[in-house]
């Protein structure tokens, strides 16, 4: 009884059914895609044994995220979502099925990885933005807890298919699981979703309230309001930076394990599911650090101290991947997730006319310095031991954490100071 007793507070959001279909449909959209992710990583390096076309698979999966950004926000706040939701599964499915019966072909694996990312990049804004539609305002940062929490154990689940997978050379069998999960979860949007993208506290107060969308709704106007809040601002900033650092470890795993032993790659399935885990813990904590900064009304700093986890444990797992790696690991990605929450809720607090290109914007930015470094670390590899690089790129991550973390101790020193000052 104990042990359920902190996920009393989510009861409220399971008796939502429309709002718990779409949890049950993320998870197992993110169950067949965490297997088919971790396995065609390792696949592709196994293939052509080459970091240079592993990091171009890395590109080519992330790359249309920054370039297209501003097609997929106008699709998701133009067309109904649970038309896009339920078309993507679709497609993904498809192309999944012909991914699998073309797996022996390096250069096919490539072109339809470039095309689902392309077709996936209204997903994750038109996901996002369909939860105000399900859950109240003041539900929100609960709501993004526990599909994060049941998306983190459906990845758990498929980073362990995805580890048995490539341990025992099943690869194929994986793309045809992933594609059935994102047929079910295609069929789930579409049945269980509604149509119209409309707050549900709007719809409630139809008739009593003016609506609070903006009158304009181009993607300059989605940059002005950013630009004008500024605890979103500030959120997006640290987003940038932790995916940024979390770049450095992901492109350069594969690689330092292949390096430090024979057919190390294989193990990239095990460490995958170490990250599943710590994003299933962070995802848990997601709501406390919420409410934690919250009540410091420092809201803006809560991606501060996940930096400086990140960033350090870069440099040790470069040191000991094997060792003191997977322990590292499992921090980098209960840091990664942490002040998830904090950024979600405050996109899904936009006006609804706009919230799918802020999102898309958001997405885009996380997507710079990950696309930048993904691409220039396989090159940098040919004149210096992954090793060494991968201590050098965390370096100016570590500066700049420890700065970010300087300026937080300073504005909590400060805020005391002044309540201090008032009660006296």
């Amino acid at each position: 009884m104990h042990l359920f007793h902190p996920f009393k507070k989510y009861t409220p959001l399971l008796n939502e059914k429309r709002f718990t279909y779409l949890c049950l449909s993320e998870s197992f959209s993110t169950l067949g895609n965490m297997a088919q992710g971790i396995a065609l990583a390792a696949y592709i390096f196994t293939l052509s044994q080459s970091i240079f076309i592993f990091g171009l698979y890395l590109i080519i999966r992330f790359a249309p995220q920054f370039l297209l950004f501003s097609i997929a926000g106008n699709i998701v706040d133009k067309y109904s979502r649970r038309f896009t939701l339920t078309i993507i599964n679709l497609l993904l499915a498809l192309l999944t099925c012909v991914m699998a019966f073309n797996a022996h072909s390096t250069t096919i694996i490539l072109i339809i990885t470039l095309l689902i990312g392309i077709i996936e990049l209204p997903y994750h804004p038109a996901l996002s933005s369909s939860i105000p539609a399900l859950v109240k305002k003041d539900q929100l940062g609960l709501a993004n807890g526990l599909i994060g929490i049941l998306t983190s154990i459906a990845r758990v689940i498929g980073s362990a298919i995805a580890a048995f997978g490539l341990l025992n050379d099943t690869v194929i069998g994986l793309l045809i699981f992933n594609a059935v999960t994102f047929f079910i979860a295609g069929m789930i949007t579409w049945t269980k979703l509604p149509t119209a993208n409309e707050d549900s506290d709007r719809a409630q107060m139809k008739g009593t309230e003016e609506s609070d969308d903006l009158e304009q709704s181009g993607l300059s106007t989605s940059i002005t309001y950013i630009q004008k809040h500024s605890v979103l601002k500030n959120l997006i900033f640290g987003s940038f930076l932790v995916w940024g650092c979390l770049s450095i470890t992901d492109v350069l795993l594969v690689p330092l394990l292949n390096s430090t032993i024979q057919g190390g790659e294989k193990y990239y399935g095990i460490y995958r599911f170490i990250a599943a885990l710590g994003m299933l813990i962070g995802n848990y904590l997601a709501v406390p650090w919420r409410e934690r900064y919250l009540s410091l009304k420092r809201t803006k700093y809560g991606f501060v101290v996940p930096l400086v986890i990140l960033s350090f444990s870069s440099i040790g797992i470069a040191f000991s991947p094997l060792i003191l790696g997977p322990i590292l690991y499992l921090f980098l990605w209960i840091a990664m997730f942490l002040p998830s929450n904090l950024l979600n809720v405050e996109l899904q607090s936009t006006p609804n006319n706009i919230r799918g290109k802020v999102i898309s914007i958001a997405d885009a930015l996380d997507g710079i310095l990950f696309i930048l470094l993904t691409g220039l670390l396989p090159y940098l590899s040919h004149f210096i031991s992954v090793k060494k690089l991968l201590i050098a790129a965390s370096i100016p991550f570590v500066v700049i954490s420890l700065i970010l973390t300087y300026r937080f101790i300073k504005s909590v020193y400060i805020n005391k100071k002044n309540k201090g000052l008032e009660l006296t």
